[in-house]
């Protein structure tokens, strides 16, 4: 018979089984997310402080699974599109899409510029959803792209409304990337944002353009996306800032309709 362990053995049990080889493959695709540009095998070893021996058969798995890709020029490695589709395949994210690409064809349409949808990955966010602008000159955020959190408006509004125990977790994480006063800042704008509902600023990456950004909310309550307007100032525009600021509010709270949310301040 098989014996049952007591309490004493389970209060001896490690909390979680060690997968050495797992682990490190995770540490190395979480690395290279951050790492858009590509690391070479010693930068990725000395980025997660193992020998170029510990890590080079699982690059070269990852490598076969298609999950990285190698620059053969350059000897660098960065991530494939493979988990992006995989995400794509779980079905709330493919919910979340199915409804929010109607909603910003007719806001693209209306507003006159490119809009997208964003989540949020640990410390920086993916665009999940992309319409261009139907006009021929246009500014527009490539599909699947991932941005620092901190440098863009969609992720400080998605930073700004997570839970008081996922915004721990993510100043515990960007401490280790931002000094104490670089913190502090950003926890001041994420109040701001807070307050306002939405963020509004120029865009740090893109001078002359505006970003303008709202929550998306599911059926709890919860922010699951921020859908941006990156507005582009030219000659003969559909609408002006401020109609565009308020069709991406009122795009934003049909998207959030269409996957359940309920509006009780809403008469």
């Amino acid at each position: 018979m098989e014996a049952v362990p007591d309490s004493a053995d389970e209060a001896a049990r490690p909390a979680r089984y060690a997968v050495p080889a797992l682990e490190k493959g995770l540490d190395i695709l979480e690395l290279l997310a951050s790492s858009p540009s590509g690391l070479n095998l010693t930068a990725i070893a000395s980025g997660l402080g193992r020998s170029t021996g510990e890590i080079y058969r699982i690059l070269q798995f990852l490598e076969a699974r298609d999950y990285i890709v190698r620059n053969r020029q350059s000897d660098s490695y960065s991530l494939s599109m493979r988990l992006f589709h995989l995400s794509h395949e779980h079905p709330p994210l493919r919910t979340l899409v199915a409804a929010a690409v109607p909603v910003m064809e007719e806001l693209s349409s209306g507003a006159g510029q490119s809009c997208h949808l964003a989540v949020l990955s640990r410390t920086n966010i993916t665009i999940v959803a992309q319409i261009d602008s139907p006009l021929p000159i246009r500014y527009s955020v490539r599909l699947g792209a991932q941005f620092p959190a901190t440098e863009t408006s969609s992720g400080i509004l998605l930073c700004a409304f997570l839970t008081d125990t996922a915004r721990r977790t993510l100043f515990l994480q960007l401490a280790q990337v931002m000094d104490e006063s670089a913190l502090q800042a950003f926890q001041t704008k994420l109040g701001e944002v807070t307050s306002h509902g939405y963020e509004e600023r120029p865009s740090l990456r893109i001078p002359g353009i505006i970003n303008y950004s709202f929550a998306v909310r599911d059926r709890h309550g919860h922010v699951v996306a921020a859908l941006t307007v990156p507005y582009l100032p030219q000659r003969n525009n559909y609408a002006p800032p401020d109609s565009v600021r308020d069709m991406v509010a009122a795009a934003a709270a049909k998207l959030s309709a269409a996957i359940g949310f309920r509006d009780d301040s809403v008469a």
